[in-house]
């Protein structure tokens, strides 16, 4: 289900129904976050065919790659992540533009974290901080990813998670101001002879539906600290090399995680609710960017730091060529099959605005 929970729940719903009555293990993975609470996840029979929720690239990716991380480095006192799927180029009024999805990811509401052991609501789009990422520039990110399930009970002996959205500056105070003048109300106005939501009008004056002629990128970063106060991180770039195509770096950031889901659930013949973070689907990070890095559907740049660097999750356990420009150490470009004429970028932090 490669949208919103909102408008897959129902669907999801009779599949499950179906397939449970038929006696069938066909797995349902869904790429949108639940809401907390949602009634429909109670109803999943814990014995019933798995139904993955949330098997994309936040939530999904994201919290596998966390698992993997946890599992290797003991001791942690803190991750750390930040994801985002943006234009190469900022694009104003927000500097977005929709590159996977239908809507534009503004909704006002709350987003959660774990920090020093106790959950943490805040606001989404408050608490801005910001984020430098070479090869990419300097980021705005905010609380908005964490689901509830994994601020509750995922990775107990970690004190502090949180889960970071990023963006090119200005998106939030964007989008805050939007609130803030009516202008994503769900007040419906008159329109020849339509009644719209005015934020329905909103979206569809500033969407744009793909990203312009120099695409979109997205961007995963890991941080974590020890309690010995050792520090690592891990920085990925990802670049859809199908952009001419039609195919989005967020479309690839977010099918290939899905496959790999689907394929560890069918191994593990794993039944019942999913939730992100769980150790059963830690597997799907590793083979997820096995698949990435083998491919030539996108081009990786990554970089381990620290703590990081040794991990053979992250870090040593792939080959790594040196950009003797920026002297960085990054992905080689993948060798496999693609179709005739798709050409191949190449590695590293090159090309940025």
């Amino acid at each position: 289900m490669a949208t919103s929970w909102r408008d897959s729940r129902v669907l999801v719903g009779k599949l499950l129904h179906q397939t449970h009555e038929a006696g069938l293990h066909t797995p349902i993975i869904c790429v949108g976050r639940p809401s907390p609470g949602d009634p429909d996840i109670l109803q999943v029979p814990p014995n019933g065919p798995p139904v993955v929720l949330g098997a994309g690239l936040e939530p999904g990716l994201v919290e596998s790659l966390v698992s993997l991380v946890a599992a290797e480095i003991k001791d942690i006192e803190s991750i750390v992540t930040h994801c985002g799927g943006i234009p190469r180029i900022p694009e104003p009024p927000l500097n977005y533009a929709i590159a996977f999805g239908r809507r534009l990811p503004m909704e006002q509401r709350l987003a959660l974290a774990r920090i020093d052991g106790q959950a943490v609501t805040r606001n989404r789009f408050e608490s801005v901080s910001q984020l430098f990422v070479d090869g990419v520039g300097l980021l705005e990110a905010y609380d908005d990813a964490m689901v509830s399930s994994t601020a509750a009970g995922a990775h107990p002996s970690i004190p502090t998670l949180r889960q970071l959205t990023v963006r090119w500056p200005g998106f939030a105070d964007g989008v805050r101001m939007l609130h803030r003048l009516g202008l994503l109300s769900d007040e419906e106005i008159e329109i020849g002879s339509a009644r719209l939501q005015v934020k329905e009008v909103t979206e569809a004056l500033l969407s744009r539906r793909s990203p312009n002629d120099d695409g979109d990128q997205v961007v995963l970063d890991i941080a974590i600290e020890d309690r010995q106060g050792r520090v690592g991180r891990w920085t990925c770039i990802l670049r859809s090399e199908l952009q001419e195509r039609g195919i989005s770096s967020m479309a690839i950031a977010t099918a290939v995680p899905v496959a790999a889901a689907v394929e560890c659930v069918t191994r593990q013949q794993l039944r019942g609710p999913i939730h992100p973070g769980k150790a059963a689907l830690a597997d799907v990070a590793a083979m997820a960017l096995e698949q990435l890095r083998r491919s030539r559907i996108a081009v990786l740049a990554e970089r381990a730091t620290g703590l990081l660097e040794t991990s053979t999750i992250l870090g040593a356990g792939h080959a790594k060529t040196k950009d003797t420009t920026r002297g960085e150490r990054t992905s080689k470009p993948g060798t496999a099959d693609l179709p005739q004429g798709a050409g191949i970028l190449s590695s590293g932090f090159a090309g940025s605005p």
